[in-house]
Formats: C-alpha cells, sequence, structure tokens
C-alpha cells in the first residue's frame, strides 16, 4: 500500500514565462531586432521544432475597406491544394497591397506609392483577427532542444550549428514538402515550489514534519540555471514524445537519472513542466498530445505503489496521479 512520507510534501513546477515563433531563414537576422522580441530570443531557454503545412499568399485575392483588408493564403493538404481567408479588423493606414514574386511569401502594404510595411505569410496565421481555417495555428511539435548551454553563445549561434535542426529541415523538404519548419523560442521563470498538506493522513507525524523552509532554501541554492534547463527539456521531450527526440522520451523520470539528484536530495514528490504560446496565437500538438494553447506535464518523482502520488488528493492507492492533471488545454 502506498504511504505519504511527510505531512507537507514538495513539487517542484516551471512554467514558461516569454514565446517568440521565427522562421529558420530569420534565425541569422534575429539579433538586429529590438524590444521584447530580441530580449526572448536572448534568455530563452527551450526551442521546439514545429511544422505546419506551408503557406503563401494568393495574388489578386486582397480586398481593402475603411474597417477592413482580407486575403487569401494558399497551402497543400494531402496533395490537394485549398485556399483559406484572413481578415484584419479597423482602419487600413495603406492604400494597396502587393504580393512577392513566386512562391509569394510576403506581402507589402503600399502608401502613397511606399512601402510602408511588410508581412511574411507564415506570421499571418498567428497575427490575424479572423482564419477560415483555424488549424494553420496548429503546430506540430517534432524536436524539443536546448537553446543555450554554457550561458556564453546566442540562441542564434546554437541554432545555427545545430545539427539536428538543420536534419529536421533536410527531412521535411524531402519528406513533407507540403510543411515547413518553424521555430518557437520559450523563456522559463525561476522554478516555484508546490506545497501539498493532507490533514487526514493520520499516518504522517506532524510533529517532527519536513523542515519547509529549509527546503525551499536547498531549492534556490541547488537547482541552478543549466539544472533548471535540463529538467524542462527533459519533461517537455517526455510528454510530446516528440519524432526526432531519443533521450528522455521513453523513460523519464528514472532514479538513476543524473538530473534527478538534486531533486532527490531535496525529496521533492513532483515535477511539473507548462508551455503557453497563446502569447504568438498557436496551439502545440504532437503525434502522443492533442492541441491545445496550454500544455502541462506532471510526472511522479517516486513509485506510486510505495509512495503515495502528490497529486492524491483522495484516501487509497485508487486516487489521483500526475497523469490525471497533465494534457493540453484549448
Amino acid at each position: 500500500m502506498s504511504y505519504r512520507k511527510y505531512f507537507s510534501e514538495l513539487a517542484i513546477s516551471f512554467y514558461s514565462h516569454g514565446v517568440l515563433l521565427v522562421h529558420p531563414k530569420h534565425i541569422q537576422n534575429i539579433d538586429k531586432t529590438s524590444g521584447e522580441v530580441l530580449d526572448i530570443a536572448n534568455s530563452c531557454h527551450i526551442y521546439f521544432i514545429v511544422k505546419r503545412p506551408k503557406v503563401s499568399f494568393v495574388p489578386g485575392s486582397f480586398f481593402i475597406s475603411n474597417d477592413r483588408m482580407e486575403g487569401k493564403l494558399s497551402y497543400v493538404s494531402s496533395g490537394k491544394r485549398k485556399e483559406t481567408r484572413f481578415s484584419f479588423f479597423g482602419e487600413p493606414n495603406f492604400e494597396s497591397v502587393k504580393v512577392s514574386e513566386y512562391p509569394h511569401n510576403n506581402m507589402y502594404l503600399i502608401k502613397e506609392g511606399k512601402i510602408i510595411s511588410s508581412s511574411p505569410a507564415h506570421l499571418i496565421c498567428m497575427i490575424c483577427n479572423e482564419l477560415d481555417d483555424e488549424s494553420l495555428r496548429d503546430l506540430e511539435v517534432v524536436y524539443v532542444g536546448m537553446s543555450y548551454g554554457d550561458g556564453e553563445r546566442t540562441a542564434k549561434d546554437r541554432l545555427k550549428s545545430h545539427s539536428t535542426l538543420q536534419k529536421v529541415l533536410t527531412d521535411i523538404n524531402y519528406d513533407d514538402p507540403e510543411s515547413e519548419a518553424l521555430i518557437v523560442m520559450a523563456e522559463y521563470a525561476s522554478p516555484q515550489a508546490l506545497i501539498h498538506f493532507d490533514g487526514r493522513d493520520t499516518d504522517t507525524d506532524i510533529e517532527n514534519d519536513r523542515d519547509i523552509m529549509d527546503d525551499l532554501h536547498k531549492q534556490q541554492e541547488e537547482i541552478t540555471e543549466e539544472l533548471k534547463i535540463l529538467l524542462v527539456e527533459a519533461g517537455l521531450i517526455r510528454y510530446f514524445q516528440p519524432k526526432y527526440n531519443e533521450k528522455y522520451k521513453a523513460n523519464f523520470p528514472m532514479h538513476n537519472h543524473r538530473i534527478l539528484n538534486e531533486v532527490y536530495e531535496i525529496d521533492f514528490g513532483a515535477l511539473s513542466v507548462e508551455v503557453n504560446t497563446e502569447e504568438i496565437n498557436a496551439r502545440l500538438y504532437s503525434k502522443s498530445v492533442g492541441v491545445g494553447y496550454h500544455h502541462i506535464a506532471h510526472y511522479d518523482l517516486h513509485d506510486i505503489d510505495e509512495r503515495k502520488s502528490f497529486f492524491n488528493f483522495s484516501e487509497g492507492k485508487g486516487g489521483t496521479s500526475a497523469k490525471d492533471f497533465s494534457g493540453p488545454f484549448i
């Protein structure tokens, strides 16, 4: 029968603090951006290689009125060419739209005969106000990796030299020419501790409970930036089961994983890793996980046949466990 070790059980939680969508072609110029985009690019910890149907603009499909602008995107699905309408609301500050030459990847906003702005087709799906085929906002996760490791090289440097990224791009171009690869960069906040008290458990000794404050101080000291990134990466790989990841894909967490040593030293009962892509208006999914703006991956760090799940809020062995609280949220 499973038991509760402490009256006060601890779990460690990581959540994404900011996300950024980038086309692989634009990685080399990412350090020329400014503001929040550059901040996230410079401080991101994790990146996802994702894919979705390759989109392009349909020339001659644009309509401009006093309160909106409409156009069409073209893409191929299962060998069949399709079109979908997109719209922007509000009074346009431009007079006409010009589409770039084939493959029609960019649109230019024209005012008084001059280009005042441009936007790539891959981004329009995310920033437009209305999209007839909203599945184009769904991104399949095919790889999860660390966007920096030694703290010295930038995300741009690591991504440009990352062999897996080059392999994924090559494979998609050859095996799945209807799709395009994109990159989602994610910055993660400092870890949070979750505390669960169970006053109904008469088997635990409240008087001799763990020193919560001491363990929280240990967390701040021992969960380093490097360890944080490793734990987040492992949790996301195990959750999404991406095609191009092997390590941690099937057997995380395990007691012989060295990255968990400090976590076991503090005796955390569970690990939680979250990613939220609402701010880029995209939903992530994989072959193993359904679509969602917000994904939560929970893991019990101890055998629940021996030690009660951190997430077991009911009496007995048949109660809830970490997997009951994991999944996508639309």
